[in-house]
């Protein structure tokens, strides 16, 4: 990618994140902590410049649709974190297409106020299986969204807990796949160990100026990368 060809000044590297939460009926059990949990997470983006130069974060929540909570060019102007509320189906389709959508909105978007735009990363956070119709109906939005031949093709990085089915969430993450395992850590821990290992990516990103991921999430199983076989 390069950046903008007007008349901003350079800033830097930018990468744009993208925190996609699941706010489905299921999720209304964890619903007071996952709003704790994610204030938390602003508030030291917010009270952290540095972290904040690099990392240009967008919040997005998805049950039967989904919702931009808030815009990457948002969070430094606001005065209080929108509470989520959850209910609904798990449908993953549309999250997919909106993200692409928010991509190319957001990209040129800090091109043009001098940064350069390193690859996109989305945090996917799920405790359930897809309600797509059919379901397998998420499966083209993502193949969208991931296309190698798009030249802002995001990485994406899931954690799943609860129902989530391991071999649906290992296949929508082309980077790194975290499930939670019941013999690590409790259910009521998994979101917020979640959210902390999403934001510790982030912060250890801007010591590296690219993407650096956890090497382990508390109760969480790290799933090993996948190879063609020879």
């Amino acid at each position: 990618m390069t950046t903008s060809t007007g008349s901003a000044p350079g800033r830097g590297k930018g990468m744009p994140t993208y925190l996609a939460l699941d706010v489905s009926k299921s999720m209304q059990q964890h619903e007071e902590l996952l709003n704790e949990t994610l204030a938390k997470i602003v508030n030291t983006l917010y009270l952290n410049p540095r972290v904040s130069e690099f990392v240009h974060l967008s919040i997005v929540t998805f049950a039967s649709e989904p919702t931009v909570v808030v815009r990457m060019t948002e969070l430094g102007r606001m005065r209080q974190m929108p509470v989520l509320r959850c209910g609904g189906g798990t449908r993953f389709g549309p999250l997919f297409a909106l993200l692409r959508d928010r991509i190319d909105i957001d990209v040129p978007l800090l091109q043009d106020q001098g940064y350069s735009v390193v690859r996109p990363v989305v945090f996917l956070l799920t405790d359930g299986a897809p309600a797509d119709r059919p379901p397998t109906a998420w499966q083209d939005p993502h193949r969208a969204l991931v296309d190698p031949e798009w030249k802002r093709h995001p990485r994406v990085i899931c954690f799943g807990f609860g129902d989530a089915v391991e071999a649906i969430v290992r296949r929508m993450s082309t980077v790194q796949t975290y499930m939670a395992d019941p013999a690590l850590g409790d259910a009521t821990s998994a979101l917020p160990e979640a959210m902390n290992g999403m934001l510790s990516s982030m912060v250890a990103s801007v010591q590296a100026r690219e993407l650096r991921l956890p090497n382990e999430v508390a109760g969480y199983r790290v799933l090993p990368e996948e190879y063609v076989e020879e």
